[in-house]
Protein backbone atom coordinates (compact mmCIF):
# COMPACT_ATOMS: atom_id res chain seq x y z
CA UNK A 1 0.00 0.00 0.00
CA UNK A 2 2.63 2.52 1.03
CA UNK A 3 5.87 1.04 -0.35
CA UNK A 4 6.84 2.83 -3.60
CA UNK A 5 8.72 -0.29 -4.72
CA UNK A 6 5.26 -1.75 -5.41
CA UNK A 7 4.47 0.67 -8.24
CA UNK A 8 8.12 0.69 -9.31
CA UNK A 9 7.95 -3.06 -9.98
CA UNK A 10 5.02 -2.52 -12.36
CA UNK A 11 6.79 0.46 -13.94
CA UNK A 12 9.74 -1.80 -14.72
CA UNK A 13 7.87 -4.97 -15.70
CA UNK A 14 4.12 -4.84 -16.37
CA UNK A 15 4.19 -1.51 -18.18
CA UNK A 16 6.98 -2.51 -20.60
CA UNK A 17 5.29 -5.88 -21.20
CA UNK A 18 2.03 -4.17 -22.23
CA UNK A 19 3.92 -1.73 -24.44
CA UNK A 20 5.78 -4.55 -26.18
CA UNK A 21 2.73 -6.78 -26.67
CA UNK A 22 0.74 -3.94 -28.26
CA UNK A 23 3.72 -2.59 -30.23
CA UNK A 24 2.95 0.72 -28.56
CA UNK A 25 -0.45 0.87 -30.28
CA UNK A 26 -2.55 1.56 -27.20
CA UNK A 27 -4.95 4.39 -26.49
CA UNK A 28 -6.12 3.71 -22.94
CA UNK A 29 -5.27 1.66 -19.86
CA UNK A 30 -7.94 0.65 -17.33
CA UNK A 31 -7.43 -0.84 -13.87
CA UNK A 32 -8.72 -0.84 -10.32
CA UNK A 33 -6.77 0.17 -7.23
CA UNK A 34 -6.13 -1.90 -4.11
CA UNK A 35 -2.61 -1.00 -3.09
CA UNK A 36 -2.49 1.25 -6.15
CA UNK A 37 0.77 -0.29 -7.30
CA UNK A 38 -0.35 -1.76 -10.62
CA UNK A 39 -2.31 1.21 -11.94
CA UNK A 40 0.34 3.68 -10.74
CA UNK A 41 3.34 1.87 -12.19
CA UNK A 42 1.73 0.95 -15.51
CA UNK A 43 0.18 4.38 -16.01
CA UNK A 44 3.44 6.17 -15.28
CA UNK A 45 5.38 4.02 -17.74
CA UNK A 46 2.83 4.16 -20.57
CA UNK A 47 2.34 7.92 -20.23
CA UNK A 48 6.08 8.34 -20.80
CA UNK A 49 6.10 6.04 -23.82
CA UNK A 50 2.82 6.73 -25.65
CA UNK A 51 1.85 10.36 -26.36
CA UNK A 52 -1.81 11.02 -25.67
CA UNK A 53 -2.55 7.72 -23.94
CA UNK A 54 -5.31 7.89 -21.33
CA UNK A 55 -5.61 6.05 -18.02
CA UNK A 56 -8.86 5.33 -16.17
CA UNK A 57 -9.61 3.99 -12.70
CA UNK A 58 -12.11 1.15 -12.33
CA UNK A 59 -13.72 1.54 -8.91
CA UNK A 60 -16.37 -0.55 -7.12
CA UNK A 61 -19.44 0.94 -5.48
CA UNK A 62 -18.75 2.03 -1.91
CA UNK A 63 -15.22 3.21 -2.70
CA UNK A 64 -14.35 6.90 -2.57
CA UNK A 65 -11.50 6.79 -5.09
CA UNK A 66 -13.63 7.48 -8.19
CA UNK A 67 -15.02 10.66 -6.65
CA UNK A 68 -11.51 11.69 -5.64
CA UNK A 69 -10.35 11.35 -9.26
CA UNK A 70 -13.43 12.91 -10.88
CA UNK A 71 -14.30 15.61 -8.35
CA UNK A 72 -11.29 16.02 -6.06
CA UNK A 73 -13.18 14.86 -2.96
CA UNK A 74 -12.82 11.47 -1.27
CA UNK A 75 -16.48 10.55 -0.86
CA UNK A 76 -18.57 7.42 -1.38
CA UNK A 77 -22.34 7.47 -1.91
CA UNK A 78 -22.76 5.25 1.16
CA UNK A 79 -21.34 8.05 3.29
CA UNK A 80 -24.31 10.34 2.62
CA UNK A 81 -26.17 11.54 5.69
CA UNK A 82 -28.94 9.14 6.60
CA UNK A 83 -27.53 6.25 4.56
CA UNK A 84 -24.56 5.05 6.58
CA UNK A 85 -25.15 1.80 8.45
CA UNK A 86 -23.52 0.42 11.59
CA UNK A 87 -22.51 -2.74 9.71
CA UNK A 88 -21.11 -1.36 6.48
CA UNK A 89 -21.06 -3.74 3.50
CA UNK A 90 -20.33 -1.58 0.50
CA UNK A 91 -19.61 -4.01 -2.32
CA UNK A 92 -19.27 -7.61 -3.41
CA UNK A 93 -16.01 -6.75 -5.13
CA UNK A 94 -12.85 -7.82 -3.32
CA UNK A 95 -9.28 -6.58 -3.60
CA UNK A 96 -9.91 -3.09 -4.94
CA UNK A 97 -11.59 0.09 -3.74
CA UNK A 98 -10.78 2.16 -0.66
CA UNK A 99 -11.89 5.22 1.24
CA UNK A 100 -8.35 6.42 1.85
CA UNK A 101 -5.39 7.28 -0.34
CA UNK A 102 -2.46 4.91 -0.39
CA UNK A 103 0.97 6.34 -1.14
CA UNK A 104 1.11 4.47 -4.44
CA UNK A 105 -2.28 5.75 -5.60
CA UNK A 106 -1.66 9.30 -4.37
CA UNK A 107 1.25 9.55 -6.80
CA UNK A 108 -1.24 9.19 -9.65
CA UNK A 109 -2.99 12.38 -8.57
CA UNK A 110 0.18 14.38 -9.15
CA UNK A 111 1.22 15.74 -12.56
CA UNK A 112 3.97 13.95 -14.41
CA UNK A 113 7.38 15.51 -14.24
CA UNK A 114 7.68 18.11 -16.97
CA UNK A 115 3.91 18.48 -17.46
CA UNK A 116 3.39 22.23 -17.74
CA UNK A 117 -0.41 21.86 -17.48
CA UNK A 118 -0.20 20.36 -14.00
CA UNK A 119 -2.74 17.65 -14.90
CA UNK A 120 -2.82 14.46 -12.85
CA UNK A 121 -1.91 11.18 -14.53
CA UNK A 122 -5.44 9.76 -14.39
CA UNK A 123 -7.92 10.89 -17.03
CA UNK A 124 -11.05 9.76 -15.23
CA UNK A 125 -12.71 7.06 -13.15
CA UNK A 126 -15.79 4.88 -13.46
CA UNK A 127 -17.75 3.70 -10.43
CA UNK A 128 -19.08 0.22 -11.20
CA UNK A 129 -22.15 -1.18 -9.47
CA UNK A 130 -22.21 -4.70 -8.06
CA UNK A 131 -25.02 -5.45 -10.50
CA UNK A 132 -22.83 -4.63 -13.49
CA UNK A 133 -19.86 -6.54 -12.04
CA UNK A 134 -22.00 -9.69 -11.71
CA UNK A 135 -23.49 -9.21 -15.18
CA UNK A 136 -20.09 -8.77 -16.80
CA UNK A 137 -18.63 -11.86 -15.13
CA UNK A 138 -21.51 -14.00 -16.39
CA UNK A 139 -21.34 -12.49 -19.89
CA UNK A 140 -17.61 -13.21 -20.16
CA UNK A 141 -18.08 -16.80 -18.99
CA UNK A 142 -20.89 -17.44 -21.48
CA UNK A 143 -19.31 -15.69 -24.46
CA UNK A 144 -15.53 -15.97 -23.97
CA UNK A 145 -15.10 -18.80 -21.47
CA UNK A 146 -13.35 -16.47 -19.03
CA UNK A 147 -13.85 -17.40 -15.36
CA UNK A 148 -12.81 -14.15 -13.73
CA UNK A 149 -13.13 -12.68 -10.27
CA UNK A 150 -14.85 -9.52 -9.14
CA UNK A 151 -12.01 -7.04 -9.67
CA UNK A 152 -11.48 -8.30 -13.22
CA UNK A 153 -15.20 -7.83 -13.84
CA UNK A 154 -15.16 -4.15 -12.90
CA UNK A 155 -12.07 -3.64 -15.05
CA UNK A 156 -14.00 -5.01 -18.03
CA UNK A 157 -17.07 -2.88 -17.31
CA UNK A 158 -14.87 0.21 -17.15
CA UNK A 159 -13.07 -0.78 -20.36
CA UNK A 160 -16.48 -0.98 -22.03
CA UNK A 161 -17.35 2.54 -20.86
CA UNK A 162 -14.02 3.83 -22.15
CA UNK A 163 -14.61 2.07 -25.48
CA UNK A 164 -17.95 3.87 -25.82
CA UNK A 165 -16.24 7.15 -24.99
CA UNK A 166 -13.34 6.77 -27.43
CA UNK A 167 -15.24 5.09 -30.25
CA UNK A 168 -14.16 2.45 -32.79
CA UNK A 169 -10.54 1.86 -33.72
CA UNK A 170 -8.99 2.33 -30.28
CA UNK A 171 -6.98 -0.21 -28.30
CA UNK A 172 -7.92 -0.40 -24.62
CA UNK A 173 -5.91 -2.58 -22.24
CA UNK A 174 -6.80 -3.95 -18.83
CA UNK A 175 -5.55 -6.79 -16.62
CA UNK A 176 -7.63 -9.70 -15.31
CA UNK A 177 -5.71 -10.39 -12.13
CA UNK A 178 -8.15 -12.62 -10.27
CA UNK A 179 -9.70 -16.00 -11.09
CA UNK A 180 -13.27 -16.90 -10.25
CA UNK A 181 -11.81 -19.94 -8.47
CA UNK A 182 -11.09 -17.68 -5.51
CA UNK A 183 -14.66 -16.36 -5.41
CA UNK A 184 -16.67 -19.58 -5.24
CA UNK A 185 -18.39 -18.88 -1.92
CA UNK A 186 -19.70 -15.42 -2.77
CA UNK A 187 -19.28 -13.75 -6.17
CA UNK A 188 -19.64 -17.05 -8.06
CA UNK A 189 -22.19 -18.54 -5.65
CA UNK A 190 -25.38 -18.09 -7.65
CA UNK A 191 -27.64 -18.78 -4.67
CA UNK A 192 -25.90 -16.07 -2.65
CA UNK A 193 -26.09 -13.61 -5.53
CA UNK A 194 -29.80 -14.26 -6.10
CA UNK A 195 -30.47 -13.76 -2.38
CA UNK A 196 -28.91 -10.31 -2.76
CA UNK A 197 -31.15 -9.48 -5.69
CA UNK A 198 -28.70 -10.07 -8.54
CA UNK A 199 -29.54 -11.70 -11.86
CA UNK A 200 -26.99 -14.46 -12.46
CA UNK A 201 -28.08 -15.21 -16.02
CA UNK A 202 -25.65 -14.09 -18.70
CA UNK A 203 -27.00 -10.96 -20.42
CA UNK A 204 -27.76 -11.33 -24.12
CA UNK A 205 -25.96 -8.12 -25.02
CA UNK A 206 -23.41 -5.68 -23.65
CA UNK A 207 -25.87 -2.86 -24.29
CA UNK A 208 -27.51 -3.39 -20.89
CA UNK A 209 -24.56 -2.01 -18.95
CA UNK A 210 -25.18 1.31 -17.23
CA UNK A 211 -23.81 4.25 -19.17
CA UNK A 212 -21.76 6.91 -17.38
Amino acid sequence: FENPLNSDAHYRSTGPEIFQQTNGHIHAFVHGSGTGGTIAGVTHYLKQQVPGIMSFLADPQGSGLANKVNHGVMFAATEREGTRRRQQVDTLVEGVGLNRLTRNFANLLKPMQGDSKGKCMLDGAVSVSDRDAVRMSRWLMANDGLFIGSSGAINCVTALHVAHRLGPGHTIVTILADSGQRHLTKFWNDQAMVSLGHDVNAPATLDIFEQQ
